[in-house]
């Protein structure tokens, strides 16, 4: 599994070893080779998270009939 994960660049996750290991005809439950990364500290390469553009403002006047009063006694 090292072996494939390092020949991709350490970018590959569990789904993607579990496919290549089944091309070399070893033939490995998906749950194992998490398992197996997980203890071995091998993890494939997160996609990024998106951007985002807007930020609330604090100082910014809200009109109070926009405000919601909401009143949570856990029971309707």
């Amino acid at each position: 599994m090292r072996r494939v994960w390092n020949d991709n660049f350490q970018v590959y996750g569990t789904r993607k070893i579990w496919r290549q290991l089944l091309r070399y005809e070893i033939e490995v439950a998906r749950c194992t080779v998490e398992r197996l990364m997980c203890k071995m500290g091998l993890a494939g390469e997160v996609r990024g998270k998106k951007v985002r553009i807007t930020t609330p403002e604090d100082d910014v006047f809200c009109p109070t009939d926009l405000r919601v009063l909401r009143k949570s006694s856990g029971r309707f």
